[in-house]
């Protein structure tokens, strides 16, 4: 015996049926999967598996009919296990509709509750229709699966279609598009769960005269094909819904998104003023900080200076008037050493305050100067180099280098240890760089926190858009490399490279 087109037919279209309501459990899963609001996750999950259990409830029909129609007995755990799928279903669809009304805090627990109280209801059915007379009715199948849809189904779905309903009115002002999805599959709901007052024939009242064959005497087509039309309509609208919500979450998202960038780039352009501010404020802190040392500088040398030589002239002039009085020559010849000592440190004092050749010849001149003086050159040798075209750069870029050099030298000699250091400076284009090194116990900058004269150093450094490198090692010395622009305000460029590794410059 074969099938005929007709039953083929009802194959298939309990295959659509299965497939619409699939397609959407396997929607809302996604959709409870991703969404970002706890509450709405929750809501969506038994949906999801409404539509899951029911596709297979549908796809077991499948299997099943086949064998009815060809008088072939049907295995009774696989009509069981039919009906479970069904009532299964149906009880999420009720705990979806219960959920959506209940307060968040809830929604599980009442969900919970009124599933199980409904699902109770339908057994509490079938035991005073089938057990209780102590004798098993004919179709007992029949009359769960009438059961399930009058007490499982119908209420369930009409809740459903509330739920949606009032997301549709929640979602009419801010979106407009999602409300009608929700409000057309809350239709589809509603329609749906009419469908189910019209079961397969069984002896449970209204079953014997309302049924799926009267339907079909009267409208001339199946109830299942109205069930399929139905669950298409459902499914399509509910993923519509899906796609819509996920729509606008990333709206929502890239705003966001759009927001936090224009605050991050409003916080830079703080900083950056800030910044700005903060150089412009620096150069004139330096500019002002080193005329005070000029004004000290020219004080103490047209001064104090002059009062030191006038007062050893004065005791030479003394000697002559003493005479031969040893007591008085030894005291005046003491003075006058002491005159000469104090004239040498405040000679010294007022080249460290602001040194002459820097601002009449350029930083060459005073580099060179600097590493001539006795205070350096009578305890360590110190060779200078400098290359590129030596030239005069901004004034404060050159204070800037020599103070580096100036500190950095200062601190080879009183913590390296070493007898050699070597001093260059090379003139680019763009930029200058100085580098000052040494063969001395050196140290490692990762675990040892930089001093004041370090700090010092990147401080100025970076505030004329300049770089400062230190690499150091204990045992194996230090280098300090320092790259300045050549005018100030200028950034260097990200190419750009210190030629440490380079021979060394023919000396100037």
């Amino acid at each position: 015996m074969y099938l005929n087109f007709l039953q083929l037919n009802y194959l298939l279209m309990y295959f659509i049926y299965g497939l619409a309501f699939f397609s959407m459990g396997l929607a809302m899963a996604l959709e409870a999967g991703r969404s970002p609001d706890v509450a709405e996750a929750t809501l969506l999950k038994p949906l999801a598996m409404f539509g899951i259990l029911n596709a297979i409830h549908q796809w077991l029909e499948i299997v099943i009919l086949p064998g009815v129609w060809l008088e072939i007995a049907t295995p009774k755990p696989l009509l069981l296990a039919k009906l479970f799928f069904l009532t299964l279903s149906f009880a999420a669809l009720t705990a979806f509709g219960v959920q959506a009304f209940r307060p968040a805090r809830r929604q599980v627990a009442a969900s919970l509750y009124a599933s199980l109280g409904f699902v109770l209801v339908y057994f509490l059915a079938i035991g005073i229709n089938h057990i209780i007379p102590w004798k098993s009715a004919p179709n007992c199948l029949r009359c769960a699966d009438a059961l399930a849809r009058y007490l499982l189904a119908l209420p369930g779905a009409m809740l459903a279609a509330l739920a949606l309903k009032n997301h549709a009115l929640k979602n009419k002002a801010a979106n407009a598009p999602l409300a009608s999805a929700y409000r057309l599959a809350a239709w589809g709901f509603a329609l749906f769960g009419l469908t189910q007052i019209f079961p397969a024939r069984a002896e449970i009242y209204p079953a014997p005269f309302i049924n799926a064959e009267l339907f079909q005497e009267i409208t001339g087509m199946p109830i299942q094909l109205v069930s399929t039309l139905l669950a298409l309509f459902t499914m399509g609208n509910l993923i519509r819904a899906s796609h819509i919500a996920e729509k606008g979450r990333r709206q929502e998202l890239h705003k966001a998104q759009q927001e936090k960038l224009a605050a991050l780039e409003q916080v830079q352009d703080e900083l950056l003023k800030r910044r700005k501010l903060r150089k412009d404020l620096f150069r004139h802190i330096v500019l002002a900080q080193e005329e005070e040392r000029g004004r000290i500088s020219r004080e103490l040398h047209d001064d104090t200076a002059q009062i030191l030589t006038a007062a050893s002239l004065n005791m030479a002039a003394l000697k002559t008037v003493v005479g031969t009085n040893p007591k008085a020559v030894t005291l005046l010849e003491r003075s006058q050493n002491l005159c000469q000592e104090m004239s040498q440190a405040l000679y010294r004092m007022v080249h460290d305050l602001r040194p002459a050749q820097l601002d009449d010849f350029g930083l060459v001149p005073a580099l060179r100067h600097l590493t001539e003086e006795k205070w350096f050159s009578r305890k360590i040798a110190i060779t200078f180099e400098a290359s590129g075209g030596p030239r005069r750069v901004d004034p404060v870029i050159e204070t800037v280098l020599f103070r580096v050099a100036q500190e950095a030298l200062t601190n080879i000699l009183r913590h390296a240890h070493a007898d050699t250091a070597r001093l260059r400076i090379l003139f680019e284009k763009e930029q200058v760089t100085l580098t000052v090194e040494d063969q001395g116990t050196g140290f490692t900058p990762a675990l040892k926190g930089q001093g004041f004269g370090l700090a010092g150093i990147t401080e100025r450094v970076e505030l004329i858009n300049g770089r400062v490198e230190i690499d150091s090692a204990p045992g194996k010395g230090t280098t300090i490399t320092v790259v300045a622009p050549a005018r100030l305000g200028q950034v260097i460029p990200p190419a750009a490279r210190p030629e440490t590794e380079a021979g060394p410059a023919p000396p100037v």
